[in-house]
């Protein structure tokens, strides 16, 4: 049976069809709603071919929606659900991983102080690499500048430099250079050490619940 009557219309059809039904066959009875692609509501007692792509809802012998089935999305509509459920997931696993590591910094520092202390001694490390980079740049700038002194000094007395003192003034100059730049590093690695511990401490006291002195001492 296919029709394309009214709600009421088939409402009171279907009632009829029932009504001269067994009991059992009333329960197996099922009656489809689906829409065409043109938007058209359709009502059928078995789903056609063509509304295989269309949105379907099954109803029961009283006619109540027991099951929906929505439309076949359109290979755009199909790309751009499954970028939207990538989306979703990557915010959930972003959450999960924000909420594990809320976690792991409060189980470790169960004070304040004991994050203050932990990142201090890790600021001091650095300091003491930074000022040990410092004296062997002094020492070797100072090695640099007595070569070239003594290379100059040859030059003005008409004397050739010998290979051995060019070779040493060519190590010095690379040592410095590379020893400039471990300060550079090792700089850097303080500036982000610091912002790490700004951000790690700002999201402990927002955790424990924790309102930030007026004015506090950095370590």
């Amino acid at each position: 049976m296919k029709s394309h009557a009214s709600l009421p219309l088939i409402a009171a059809a279907l009632c009829l069809l029932l009504g001269a039904l067994s009991p059992d066959a009333q329960a197996q009875r099922k009656l489809y709603r689906w829409t065409d692609k043109d938007g058209k509501v359709h009502y059928t007692d078995a789903l056609p071919a063509e509304a295989v792509q269309d949105k379907q809802e099954e109803l029961n012998s009283q006619g109540i929606t027991v099951k929906t089935t929505e439309r076949a999305r359109t290979p755009e509509e199909q790309a751009a659900w499954e970028a939207e459920q990538a989306e979703r997931e990557k915010t959930r696993l972003a959450a999960e991983e924000k909420a594990k590591m809320d976690s792991v910094l409060t189980s470790s520092y169960p004070t304040e102080d004991d994050l203050q202390r932990a990142y201090r001694e890790r600021f001091d490390l650095i300091e003491q690499s930074l000022e040990s980079a410092r004296v062997g740049i002094r020492s070797q700038e100072k090695s640099l500048a007595e070569l070239l002194a003594h290379a100059a000094d040859l030059e003005r007395n008409g004397k050739p430099v010998p290979a051995q003192i060019k070779d040493s003034i060519t190590r010095a100059r690379t040592q410095v250079a590379d020893q400039r730049g471990y300060l550079e590093r090792r700089e850097a690695e303080r500036t982000a050490l610091h912002a790490e511990f700004d951000r790690l401490l700002a999201r402990y006291r927002e955790l424990k619940g924790i309102t930030p002195p007026a004015e506090e001492k950095k370590p």
